[in-house]
């Protein structure tokens, strides 16, 4: 399978990598191509676009346009649904064939709700050996600024200069996280998983799936 994906990120950003990394452990073997747009601006003015294009040159055969919800866009209602219709509208107005392999992928509220998700993985992440971290968020998707909320806790554990890098430190966080028992509770992450895999529990270990993607956010991270 080839996935698509169409992103507000920047390129190499902690979207593309975080949702390459989860797309290989939900379907080994998948390949990803991603379009990243560097706003949520310009995923929705060109985002249809761009998706169109990965269906028909790229022969993609699923392509997700995923942004997340905060902050919110233009003057619509609030919500995922009242954001989606109107990428519903330009997706309708592609050819059948093209418009069938686009879905649509809101983040409630962004990416780092997924992460926060995890306490294991978030954990692991922020723990050395002279200091175990103790992070608990039992209700991730109460944070609605779920990136400040973890920026806080990594200030928190770490001390207040060393704060969270989303291009750096989102796909270590995401390659900690060792199965969907806890993520898949997060709606947005069940309907990627869906569309993926057809399945919420087919997660399989990091392994070194996604070390090629740590290591571009290392590279990327450096001064």
């Amino acid at each position: 399978m080839k996935l698509g994906l169409v992103l507000e990120c920047d390129s190499s950003g902690a979207d593309e990598l975080v949702l390459t990394c989860f797309a290989r452990r939900l379907a080994p073997g998948i390949h990803v191509q991603s379009t990243a747009l560097g706003s949520k601006k310009e995923l929705f003015n060109n985002g249809t676009e761009a998706a169109a294009e990965l269906v028909e040159s790229s022969k993609c055969d699923l392509v997700l346009i995923a942004w997340d919800l905060k902050p919110y866009w233009g003057k619509v209602a609030p919500n995922c649904e009242a954001e989606a219709d109107e990428l519903r509208e330009k997706i309708e107005s592609l050819a059948p064939a093209t418009a069938a392999r686009i879905k649509l992928l809101c983040l409630t509220w962004e990416l780092e709700t997924w992460l926060i998700a995890d306490p294991h993985a978030v954990n692991a992440h922020l723990s050395t050996p002279p200091h175990r971290s103790n992070f608990r968020c039992n209700s991730p998707l109460t944070k609605d600024d779920a990136k400040a909320f973890l920026d806080g806790e990594c200030r928190k554990h770490r001390g207040r200069s060393r704060r969270y890098v989303d291009f750096r430190e989102a796909i270590q966080i995401a390659q900690l996280i060792p199965d969907t028992s806890k993520i898949k509770d997060v709606p947005s992450f069940q309907r990627f998983s869906k569309l993926v895999s057809g399945a919420t529990d087919k997660f399989k270990q990091a392994g070194n799936a996604c070390d090629d993607l740590a290591h571009q956010a290392f590279r990327m991270g450096r001064p």
